[in-house]
């Protein structure tokens, strides 16, 4: 008997490392994160309004909407930046900060991936944000991070048009930063918009869901018999 309660409090402190670290990311909309912006005109060195995850090793990415040569707005509290119909060009900014102790960003051993989908035609376009850095980059600023800005209007199998009501996602995905990928994603509604952006409410009963389910397959896994 004396084994099994040992037995189960070893389970239980597990599980509640375990819980700690999955809860030691945080996303933070409207936010700022630790480096000012580089790039994006209009918005240099004035992070607010900003999508940021930051790790439990205190990295960040970062992510917002804006139109060209004007402050970001703030977003709703699910990542959503809003914008009147004709409203263009519109920029989203990335950033990543890898290592906040080093005088000089490298972001050598990183690898990332912006994906931008037209909620309403569905289309979809890829890049890698880092091959679009100038040579050098990292010996250049001395931000502590490396970021960029992109327009709507520049990938042309985006498809993209201000006049018409519509959403698109951006999503950055981060490789190579202490725990493992990360990845973060905002949207920019024009007009009354198009597709289904889920809800907070809507993410915390998925969250509830999956809660549930794995505490039931929990159970399953950590139940001890005795012949």
């Amino acid at each position: 008997m004396q084994k099994f309660v040992k037995l189960v409090a070893l389970s239980a402190a597990l599980s509640l490392s375990a819980g700690s670290a999955l809860a030691a990311d945080t996303i933070t909309y409207n936010s700022a994160p630790n480096d000012g912006w580089v790039f994006g005109s209009g918005n240099n060195y004035t992070p607010a309004n900003t999508a940021v995850l930051t790790t439990d090793s205190n990295q960040q990415v970062y992510l917002r909407f804006h139109q060209n040569s004007v402050v970001a707005p703030a977003s709703s509290s699910n990542g959503v930046y809003s914008f009147a119909l004709g409203t263009t060009p519109l920029n989203f900014d990335w950033g990543v900060e890898a290592n906040k102790s080093l005088s000089l960003f490298n972001y050598q051993g990183l690898s990332a991936l912006i994906t931008i989908t037209n909620i309403g035609t569905g289309d979809v376009v890829t890049y890698n944000p880092f091959a679009f850095l100038p040579l050098g980059y990292d010996n250049k600023f001395q931000s502590g991070s490396v970021q960029n800005s992109f327009q709507l209007n520049w990938p042309s199998a985006l498809d993209f048009d201000p006049g018409i009501d519509n959403t698109y996602k951006v999503t950055f995905d981060v490789n190579g930063l202490t725990g493992g990928a990360k990845s973060l994603s905002i949207f920019a509604q024009l007009g009354a918009g198009a597709g289904a952006v889920p809800e907070p409410a809507t993410w915390a009963m998925m969250i509830m869901g999956l809660g549930i389910v794995g505490a039931s397959m929990r159970r399953r896994r950590t139940t001890v018999s005795f012949a």
